[in-house]
Order: C-alpha cells, then structure tokens, then sequence
C-alpha cells in the first residue's frame, strides 16, 4: 500500500515537471513565433570583452533587444555583433491610449534608422555597472568617429539585416589617447632638455658673477635710495595745510575759467556777428573805390609837379622872364 503511494507521487512529481517544462517551452515558442522583431548588425574595432549573447541593447537608455550572435570577420580584424530588437519598444506616436498604439513593421524602424544616422545615431559598447559586463547603446553621437568608409561598414538594409555604424567606447578612446600621449613623451629628448637646462644655469651664474651686475644694483639701490628721499621730501613739503591751500587755488582757476568761457558764451551770442561782416564788406567795397580815386589824384598830382618842375627850370635859366615875362620864342 505504502509503496502504491509512492508510486503515485513519484508520477504526479514526474508530470508536473513535465508540464512545467513544456508550458515555458512553449511560451519561448510563442513568443520566438509571434513576437515582431527586426535584425540589426554593427561592427567594433576594438575588444568585447564583457559583452555576450544575450546581453541588453538599449536606445536612449531603454532596453529594446538582446545581442543574438558574435563573430569575428577575420579579413577586416573586426568583430560583428548581431542583435535582435523588439519592435514593440517603438510607437509612431502616442495615440488615446499608449499602451493598446500597436508597434512598427521592421520596414519602419529600418527607415527611421537611416534618417537617423545623419543626424548621429551610432552604436557604442558601454559598461553595465562595476561588474564588469557591457551592453550595447544606441544613441546620438555627433562629434565621434564612425566607421562609413568601407563598402561593409555602410549602413543600410543587406540580406535581411539592418547595418548600424558603430563609434568607439568611452574606454577604448582614453586607451588610444592615452596610446599617444605616451607616444608623444616617448618622442620628447629629456636627456636633451636637462642638458640645455645646465648649460642655461651655468650661463646664469657666469652673468650674476659679472662686476657689472654689482655695479648695476649698486645703482639700482642708490636710485631707490634717492626715490626714497624725495618722496619723503615731498611728504615733508606737501603738509595737509597747504595741499588744502592748492586744492582751493585750483579751484579758483578751474571756477575763473568756466566764467571766464560763460563769458565768451554770452559775448558771441549778443554779437552781431552778420552785421559786423556785412560792414566790413561794404568797408572794403568803399576802400576800392577811394583807392581808384586816389590812384587818379596821384597821377594828376605827378602831372603838376612835372609842370612846376619845368616852370622852376625855365626861370633858372631865365631870370628875367621874372620881371618882363616868358614873352615869345624869336624865330
């Protein structure tokens, strides 16, 4: 009886099992058959080291897929990394309710991708936490390098998946910048530099031991020296009393000199600067005028004294005609 009891277990044990195990294999079915899912790729040029089957592929941050497959592509020496993307994660908008807006067709998200890209849509390998493990990003990333040279790196639809390009994670760029900047201090000639740099010190030391440089600073200091007394001869001078007599001195003059340039202000302004001109004018008119008239007296004025001068030279040479006239010429 007791080993019947067993038996009964033993078997209701048996098919639970059983059933538990087809019902999750056949939700993996069912969700492998009627889920609608697209297929991306990208290719890296650097290590994937934490990133395998299986692992998150985010948009923005939200989970959207799962990486399917990787495979090195020996000719190239890079790394291709398959993905599957839940095409339920994108709406083409909201609609009244979000959560009855049915997804996007493959087709669809293929075709928002490749308008993406010019903008800067990229994917990238990044850390998921400190544990070590990665998961791929898509995201924007205007200022990275891409891979868009080579005809297998072009992104587009090709046998059924879509190509995204790819930019280098955040820890493979450090690891080349960090690659050349050590490149760099291995160019740099130390043992050159040091050298220069004693024969500069031994230079400096010739020049400080140079007579010239004590003279120099002998004077320097008497300069300073003599600075020094002046200013205190001048603060000596310059007491508060009669600094406050200067101030009240200049500013005598600045206030002689405001109403002194009020004045001319005011002396312009009652001027009768129009009328002045128009009289200078005429002055100058009445003057040309005058001078042509005196220009006529003078002449006139020549004439009489040539005819005087004649009158004076006849009676020199005729004394007579003073008394008897100047009388005819005999002919």
């Amino acid at each position: 009886m007791q080993e019947n009891n067993n038996f009964k277990l033993g078997l209701f044990v048996t098919i639970s099992l059983l059933v538990f195990a087809a019902a999750v294999l056949a939700m993996g079915v069912f969700d492998s058959l009627f889920k609608s899912r697209a297929h991306l790729a990208t290719f890296v040029e650097e290590s994937v080291q934490g990133l395998a089957g299986g692992s998150a592929v985010k948009f923005r941050g939200v989970p959207i897929g799962k990486v399917s497959d990787i495979t090195i592509i020996m000719e190239s020496r890079t790394v291709r990394i398959d993905m599957e993307i839940d095409l339920s994660k994108f709406k083409t908008k909201l609609g009244k309710n979000i959560f009855t807006t049915p997804g996007i067709s493959a087709p669809d998200l293929y075709k928002y991708l490749h308008s993406e890209i010019d903008k800067g849509l990229r994917c990238r390998i990044e850390p998921d936490g400190i544990t070590g493990n990665k998961y791929i990003e898509m995201d924007f990333f205007k200022d990275m390098d891409t891979r868009l040279g080579d005809a297998e790196f072009q992104p587009g639809l090709r046998n059924g998946v879509f190509f995204m390009p790819s930019t280098p994670s955040l820890m493979s760029s450090l690891r080349f910048n960090m690659t050349e900047i050590l490149a760099n201090i291995a160019t740099i000639d130390f043992k050159k530099i040091s050298q220069e740099a004693v024969a500069l010190l031994e230079r400096a030391n010739k020049t400080l031991d140079d007579p010239r440089i004590d003279q120099l600073l002998g004077n320097a200091e008497t300069i300073l020296k003599n600075a020094s007394e002046t200013v205190n001869t001048l603060n000596s001078t310059l007491t508060p009393e009669k600094l406050d007599l200067l101030m009240t001195e200049l500013n005598g003059t600045v206030r002689s000199i405001r109403e002194l340039s009020d004045g001319l202000e005011k002396t312009l302004e009652t001027s009768k600067i129009p009328q002045t001109t128009a009289s200078i004018r005429e002055l100058s008119d009445t003057l040309s005028t005058g001078g042509s008239n005196i220009r006529m007296t003078i002449l006139k004025l020549n004439e009489a004294l040539d005819a005087m001068t004649d009158l004076i030279q006849y009676i020199n040479d005729n004394p007579s005609s003073v008394l008897h006239g100047k009388g005819r010429e005999e002919k």
